[in-house]
């Protein structure tokens, strides 16, 4: 049921009592990482332990149509392990295991995992809604000698930051307050592909991005300021109208970078949205705008 891993790579089991916490932890927020902080703090004598989940919850049992995630799963497991982790506990949600109350897993993870301690967050549920007895924890816990403890909010303007409210940035195309609930730039990772070669013709080459093999959601589409490669640049993500090309499309310009990347895979960093993608009525007034789009980008 639990695929354990520790920073090296898969393992078969665990030999010290751990502190646990459990969730799905979507894009490993500020939120996420103040949890992890205290999961390390408030239990300094056990080996921390995340168990996270390999498919949403809500895409499992069919209250989402598609299941697009804040983070890759590399991503996500770096990610855990750079929030203080020792192990991670990777749990594949599936639709047995929704049927599992929240006694059930934890008596599971006490046996499975050596839990010790069991931090939630301030609102986290966790078990079958149909086989509820989340209110019966405190007093497994005091049968099983398991230290419960709940986290607290973490606040950004006065509200707390939640996976939902950083995918409502991203629909907006505010990249920029995705970055401050992540608490880091955006990035979508692909594998640079042969393009039109319209972008050299007017004197903005063009990488084009990969897109098929990602998980995560993307922004809005339009014009963005990034960075990629360790070159500023700016990207065109969506259609191409003015080429009538109408299959998204991630397009990134790199200023002043001299390179192929034909075949490699790269890292965009969003930055700033700068505009819709318009038609133009020629490819000389598209070029006029890139020119203005790239002055945009270097003023930032």
């Amino acid at each position: 049921m639990f695929d354990l891993y520790d920073i090296h790579g898969p393992i078969a089991g665990i030999a010290e009592a751990t502190a646990v916490t459990v969730g799905v932890f979507d894009g490993v927020h500020r939120g996420h990482q103040a949890l992890l902080r205290q999961l390390s703090t408030v239990n300094r004598q056990l080996s921390t332990l995340i168990v996270t989940l390999t498919s949403h919850p809500s895409f499992v049992l069919g209250r989402r149509q598609s299941e697009y995630w804040l983070d890759d799963p590399d991503e996500h497991l770096r990610m855990l392990f750079d929030a203080g982790a020792k192990y991670v506990a990777m749990l594949s949600f599936t639709r047995e295991v929704s049927t599992l109350s929240a006694c059930e897993m934890a008596r599971l993870m006490h046996e499975k995992l050596k839990m010790r301690s069991l931090l939630l967050g301030y609102d986290s549920r966790f078990g079958s809604k149909q086989n509820d007895d989340f209110d019966r924890l405190p007093q497994l816990a005091g049968e099983l000698g398991i230290t419960l403890l709940c986290g607290e909010p973490f606040l950004v303007d006065g509200q707390p930051i939640s996976s939902s409210r950083i995918r409502e940035s991203l629909l907006d195309g505010d990249v920029q307050t995705t970055a401050t609930l992540l608490g880091r730039p955006y990035v979508v990772t692909g594998k640079v592909l042969h393009g039109r070669g319209v972008g050299h013709t007017l004197g903005f080459p063009t990488a084009n991005i990969d897109l098929t093999a990602t998980r995560k959601m993307l922004p809005k589409e339009g014009v963005y300021a990034v960075h990629a490669c360790g070159h500023s640049g700016m990207a065109n993500l969506g259609a191409a109208p003015t080429f009538g090309v109408e299959k998204p499309l991630l397009e990134v310009h790199l200023i002043d970078f001299h390179g192929d990347l034909y075949g490699q895979t790269i890292t965009v960093e969003f930055a700033r949205r700068l505009r819709d993608i318009e038609h133009f009525a020629s490819p000389e007034a598209l070029e006029w705008q890139l020119t203005k789009d790239l002055n945009a980008c270097l003023q930032l």
